[in-house]
Parts: C-alpha cells; structure tokens; sequence
C-alpha cells in the first residue's frame, strides 16, 4: 500500500488551524513534526486532499518552496478534544491529507519576500508552476527561519483549488480549464520580463521530468482514494503533462537560447 510513501500516525490533537474553508485541524505526527491536516468530510470536498496532495508532491520532485504533503492516520481516540472546541462531528478517523507546517512563519508578499528572503528567486518559478497544476485561487505566501538560520526563507501554500476544479474537478472537466500561460510579468515589479534567465531554471526542471516520472508520483496517492481512481489520475497525468510540454513551448518561442545568460 502507498508504494514508496509511508503513513503516519497523528498521536495528539493541538488546535483548529486559523483559517481556510476546509476547517483543517493541527495534529502532532509521530515523528514530532506538527501538520495542517484536512479530513475527507470537510465542507469543500474529497477532491481537496487529492489536490493538495498531488501538487505539493509534485512541487518536493520540482525542488520548489512549497510544503511537503504526506498520509497521515488520525486514530479515533484522538478526535473527542477537538469535537469539543468544535471539530465538525462529521469528522472522521482514517487516512488524511497532511502539509508539514512550517515553524516561525509569518505572512508574506512579493514586497518583503524580495526584500528579506533568501530564496527570494524562487518566487519565480512558484508563479510558473501554478500555471502547469492550473492553480485556480489566489497565491499564499508565508516566510519563516530555520533553526539556526537568521536570514528568512518563503514557501507557498495552499493547493487545494487546483487542476482547473474549484476545487472539484473529474476527466471530463479537464479539457475545460484555462490554457497553461507562461509567465510574463516580474512578480516582483510586475514589469514584463526582459529575458528567461529568472524562469530558465525551472523550465529546465520541467524538462528533465518524464511523464513516466509525473505519473509515478501521482500514483503514490494509491487509487482509489478520496474518490478519485486509477483512470481520473491517469487522465490527470496527461493533462498536467500536456501544460508541461506547452510551458516548455512557449519558453522557447520566447526565449531562443542565445537571449539567456550563460
């Protein structure tokens, strides 16, 4: 079960998470991380978890500053305390999608990630791959420290409204999302590129990805689970692969290789 991705086990319930129309919960994982987990029961649906999950998988092979999802089993004993501070009742135990929370994390924007984040680059490749998952929501952005490190660091989070759903989404309502559009405004200055270089890398990242390997990782959601099954992850893969390929395209159109800095 799950092939190469483990589960694990929540052992202690700490709080609602402060906001989100999915009313996700905080638990305590058994290996002392602490993660933003959203139950199947939630008001927006099943297909949340999927999205979540598959995204932020997608994004860890990607190398992108987004948090990592993983399977977490909730045991029953640990529900009555949350119930109590009002936990929908219609939650329940099982399987749920987890995001690995970041610890000493603030909000952020273009404006203070540019001005106080080392990987502050990465915001562009961020942008750009939103557009291959077909994010349909706005864009979250925190800031938070490692230990030991003073300078601060940016992630995105969020990815529940993707693959063109809102946030549902089946393989017969793929064809109708929005066409993958490479971007072309500096998020930072909002002025058009005038050149690749700052999503060069990415877009070489996207390249070096197979659909072989796109596949591989949307299988780790082990179909059937939160009611998608093996053909919807299938018809999924050449979706998102097809907005791979078309990224890739318009890059090139754009950016000839002698335009970008060697």
């Amino acid at each position: 079960m799950n092939g190469d991705l483990p589960v694990i086990e929540a052992v202690e319930w700490r709080q609602q998470a402060p906001a989100g129309g999915s009313q996700a919960q905080i638990f305590r994982l058994a290996d002392g991380r602490f993660a933003i987990v959203k139950f199947a029961q939630n008001p927006q649906g099943e297909t949340v978890l999927v999205n979540e999950f598959l995204c932020c998988q997608l994004a860890r092979h990607l190398l992108l500053p987004i948090n990592e999802a993983v399977l977490v089993l909730i045991d029953e004993v640990l529900l009555p305390p949350a119930r109590q501070q009002g936990m929908p009742a219609a939650f329940s135990a099982g399987l749920a999608c987890g995001m690995i929370r970041f610890d000493n994390s603030e909000g952020a924007d273009p404006v203070n990630i540019q001005l106080q984040c080392s990987n502050r680059g990465e915001l562009h490749h961020v942008v750009a791959f939103e557009q291959v998952v077909c994010r349909g929501d706005g864009r979250q952005l925190l800031m938070y420290t490692l230990p030991g490190e003073h300078e601060k660091r940016f992630a995105a989070f969020d990815y529940g409204f993707a693959f063109g759903g809102n946030p549902v989404w089946a393989a017969a309502t793929l064809g109708a999302a929005p066409s993958v559009t490479l971007p072309a405004n500096d998020p930072f200055t909002n002025e058009p590129y005038s050149s690749g270089n700052a999503l060069a890398e990415f877009v070489n990242r996207l390249r070096n990805t197979t659909k072989n390997e796109l596949m591989a990782i949307f299988m780790r959601l082990d179909p059937p689970r939160w009611g998608i099954l093996p053909e919807d992850l299938q018809a999924l893969g050449d979706f998102v692969d097809g907005r791979r390929l078309s990224l890739i395209q318009q890059f090139d159109q754009n950016y000839p290789p002698n335009h970008l800095e060697i």
